[in-house]
């Protein structure tokens, strides 16, 4: 709870991953992938619900070992590859309406494959949303920071020219000039209930919060991985 807000952490974890198998129950540094998020989010000071939305049984039992709630298992009408992550947050919310006497103000979302978002990073977040926000319809998206050179960006077009991404004018301008792009690193989303299940998490009014290149690693391919687990070993070995 925050300034007597009651806030929902949602972990979606559908199985079927295609780049890794079994991708968020997959061993990460001594523990399943999930269980990184699920700690987090079960340390944060300011969430008062932990449920995990899967249609996975193996999943769901890992979950639920790990202290998170896993009432009940995603019907297969919304878990498909192509399904909006939307409906599963609607599925359980609605679920939590009929079945408990739990009523949530917002949600942040938390996705397993972002294991390195710790419940300081979520605390963090949860307290700048709330101190910038302007009104209840504001979302609020974590990122991190890119390259400079991305602002240099182009599209290759059919007839075979160059399609400024950024303005021809972008590119004449000298780098030190350059504005600073952040990239979306699915690790923090947060919003009011109703407002994210009418428009999303991404609006005209969407706030950003930005978390360190290393701790935005998201897992979907076994070069993701390592590059998560080097992060991890490197962290291992400074605190020594």
């Amino acid at each position: 709870m925050y300034n007597g807000k009651k806030i929902l952490s949602f972990i979606g974890a559908r199985s079927g991953s295609k780049g890794l198998k079994n991708k968020n129950i997959i061993d990460f540094a001594g523990k399943p992938l999930i269980n990184w998020t699920i700690d987090a989010s079960l340390n944060s000071k300011y969430i008062d619900h932990t449920i995990v939305s899967t249609d996975s049984k193996a999943i769901a039992g890992v979950a639920r070992d790990a202290g998170a709630n896993v009432p009940f298992l995603r019907p297969s009408e919304i878990s498909g590859d192509d399904s909006p992550l939307l409906d599963a947050i609607n599925h359980s919310l609605g679920w939590i309406r009929e079945n408990t006497e739990y009523l949530f103000d917002f949600i942040i979302l938390l996705q397993p494959t972002s294991p390195l978002r710790t419940a300081e990073y979520i605390d963090q977040a949860i307290e700048y949303y709330f101190d910038k926000k302007g009104s209840e319809t504001d979302t609020l998206v974590s990122v991190t920071q890119m390259s400079d050179k991305y602002g240099w960006i182009v599209r290759a077009t059919e007839n075979g020219y160059i399609d400024y991404c950024f303005g021809l004018n972008r590119l004449n301008e000298d780098r030190q000039c350059l504005r600073k792009y952040y990239l979306p690193n699915g690790a923090i989303y947060i919003g009011n209930v109703q407002a994210v299940l009418r428009d999303g998490f991404y609006t005209d009014r969407t706030l950003y919060f930005i978390m360190s290149a290393e701790d935005s690693v998201d897992i979907d391919t076994q070069e993701d991985l390592e590059k998560g687990l080097g992060t991890v070993q490197k962290r291992t070995v400074e605190k020594r």
